[in-house]
């Protein structure tokens, strides 16, 4: 990343809101553990030091780091510690990226906060770093996201896992009859999906096809899944339980 900045960048350098140190007492305070990491030599640009509080079921609840970096680095740091709070640890080590970095600075600004190299979805290596510390102090390997239960993954993840299942049991069914399904919110475990084609028009929507796809999502992924289905007869979706 370069050191010249953008408008968003130079916002977000005049106010850090991660720079800083957690310490033990603070864990022992906030009922948490204290997880650090460090990536890059020490005096280079790209050196920081992660620290974490993370809650018994691994999401963080504070992150802090320091870092020798400058301009765009520094600016996407302290952005990716915004994004680790309130994940679940194992989730943000996949998807927190250099590229949600810069998604998240931009907001809704047409004009890229920094350059994005070609490999910017890669994940932030620090992030990774942090939970191989975390699991190591929990005595057990590193399990992989998509061997996480349910209950321990984030809602990044649990709409990855519907959109498989609907992807390869649901769509493909309701095709054959003319009509689709898309995934529009989830809320708990309340899915509210919008219908397409023949399936927004039939009753069977409201009905047989509706506890189809509830059995297939709950059989598949061990949930409790309630689907609500969201009509297209006006502006304002309606939810029709």
């Amino acid at each position: 990343m370069s050191i010249v900045t953008s408008l968003a960048v130079r916002e977000r350098l005049a106010a850090l809101r991660h720079v800083g140190d957690l310490t033990e007492r603070d864990a022992a305070a906030e009922g948490c553990r204290l997880i650090e990491a460090v990536h890059g030599a020490d005096g280079t640009p790209e050196h920081i030091r992660l620290m974490l509080l993370l809650d018994e079921a691994g999401v963080v609840r504070r992150a802090r780091f320091r870092s020798n970096a400058e301009g765009d680095l520094l600016a996407a740091y302290d952005v990716m510690c915004e994004l680790l709070e309130g994940q679940l640890l194992a989730e943000a080590a996949q998807t927190i990226s250099p590229r949600a970095a810069e998604a998240r600075l931009r907001g809704d600004g047409a004009t890229p906060a920094f350059p994005v190299a070609i490999d910017g979805d890669r994940p932030f290596v620090i992030v990774g770093k942090a939970l191989q510390s975390y699991e190591r102090l929990r005595g057990g390997k590193t399990r992989r996201l998509d061997e996480l239960p349910w209950s321990e993954i984030g809602l990044f993840e649990k709409v990855r896992r519907i959109e498989a299942v609907l992807d390869a049991e649901v769509r493909p069914a309701l095709a054959s009859d003319g009509g689709g399904i898309e995934l529009v919110d989830l809320v708990g475990d309340q899915l509210v999906v919008q219908y397409h084609g023949a399936c927004g028009s039939c009753s069977s929507s409201i009905g047989g096809t509706l506890r189809f796809i509830e059995d297939t999502l709950n059989n598949r992924l061990g949930t409790e899944l309630r689907l609500v289905v969201s009509r297209v007869d006006s502006e304002l979706p309606s939810f029709v339980p």
